[in-house]
């Protein structure tokens, strides 16, 4: 093979390679990784250290004890669970999740306890940008 005929099939691989990112959605059903990463110290989940990123979390102290979900929108409309972000409010009603960078501000989303839920937000822009959240009654 010549090096022409090898560089015109790199370029083209690597064009195949862009369009596929370009053309994948940016939420997919089981895209978004596990949002629980191990906690930097023993500090209930409640403290900003640890992997670059920020956090979600839901304040809906007459729901406590309460499962929770937050789900995104497809493109159709729908709503989707999110694998890793659903769980026990704690007992005053609080929970909270782990954003990573590669998500910053996307959406929309919604948080879902019993016959409630929030009105439809993007994750925060940025990092130290926790987004505290609230459900509204049906």
């Amino acid at each position: 093979m010549t090096k022409q005929k090898i560089f015109n099939w790199l370029i083209i691989g690597v064009l195949m390679t862009a369009l596929g990112v370009i053309a994948t959605p940016a939420l997919a059903n089981g895209d978004l990784p596990d949002r629980n990463p191990p906690p930097p110290a023993d500090d209930g989940g409640r403290d900003d250290r640890g992997p670059l990123g920020t956090h979600i979390e839901l304040v809906a102290p007459e729901h406590a004890g309460a499962w929770s979900v937050v789900q995104w929108q497809d493109v159709n409309g729908h709503w989707q669970s999110v694998d890793g972000w659903h769980g026990s409010l704690d007992n005053t009603g609080y929970i909270r999740w782990w954003v990573a960078v590669k998500d910053f501000g996307t959406g929309p989303f919604r948080w879902v306890v019993g016959q409630s839920n929030s009105a439809p937000f993007n994750l925060p822009a940025g990092a130290g940008q926790t987004l505290t959240v609230e459900t509204e009654q049906k």
